[in-house]
């Protein structure tokens, strides 16, 4: 059987470029045109790209006797095209519908063959199990790959995110203003407590106004870590002036036990600038 599998990887592979040709051809037919024109450099290069996975494929017909060859060879493949198709933008779910362009594609040349070799249908049944076998780990491999670059990416980005969501900025050699705005999760809330003290210290401030007025929406856990920054402040000798209070915010503050007339609530951030300088 060797043999005719060998014979079906060779046409399979010879047929590279007519087989790609035709699911592009479906894949693009579903798109507006004005689409398909503005990405056709793009669709030259996922072209190549498709003719050279289903050449691995013939070669991995031709070559069946081997499969963990064959296997680590198709591994290698869908961690690096799952990764590249990932940086140009293309979704999981638009390269996992290919799938069944492949296997429909690859089937017809698999039948053709067989019809015309006068190969027996048994044999030419095992040999389109082959290919949906090394199909399946195909997209296994870029599915793996592709998740796990798009999880890292997301790592990377909710990081760069809290980087930017605790900025100490520093308006004089002793005062600093800390801008708090969007949601706050208590991820986020943690990172800002530690980054704050850290800036305090580096800047060497002994003020530092916090602004809420940017805040979408205070909660007890929001204002329970607003009233632990500001009591980690004063542990290393830095004055907390509170600005942006709105009435749902002081009534979050009071739900913790906090008497809000004990913190230095500046008002406005105007105001709060005023007060420091004046």
């Amino acid at each position: 059987m060797e043999k005719e599998m060998a014979l079906f990887g060779k046409r399979v592979e010879e047929d590279k470029y007519m087989i790609a040709q035709l699911i592009q051809e479906e894949r693009l037919t579903a798109l507006p045109k004005d689409v398909v024109e503005e990405n056709r450099k793009f669709s030259e290069l996922v072209l190549e790209e498709r003719a050279r996975f289903i050449e691995l494929l013939g070669k991995a017909m031709q070559d069946s006797c081997n499969e963990a060859k064959n296997m680590a060879v198709i591994t290698e493949w869908g961690n690096a095209t799952g990764n590249f198709f990932l940086d140009q933008g293309m979704t999981l779910d638009a390269a996992l519908a290919e799938t069944g362009l492949y296997r429909k594609h690859l089937a017809a040349v698999i039948k053709s063959e067989g019809r015309r070799l006068g190969i027996s249908p048994e044999i030419t049944y095992d040999a389109a199990e082959l290919l949906h076998a090394l199909l399946d780990h195909a997209t296994y491999a870029y599915t793996h790959a592709y998740t796990v670059s798009y999880q890292n990416k997301l790592t990377t980005a909710r990081q760069e995110f809290l980087e930017l969501s605790a900025p100490v900025v520093p308006i004089s050699d002793s005062v600093a203003i800390l801008p708090l705005v969007g949601s706050i999760e208590i991820d986020r809330a943690h990172y800002i407590l530690e980054r704050t003290l850290l800036s305090a210290s580096e800047l060497k401030i002994n003020t530092l106004i916090v602004d809420l007025s940017g805040v979408i929406r205070v909660d007890t856990m929001v204002a329970e870590q607003v009233i632990k920054i500001i009591q980690s402040l004063g542990l290393i000798g830095v004055k907390a002036i509170l600005t942006g209070i709105r009435p749902e915010t002081a009534q979050s503050l009071t739900t913790l036990g906090v008497d809000v007339r004990t913190l230095n609530i500046g008002g406005s951030l105007k105001r709060a600038l005023e007060n420091v300088y004046n």
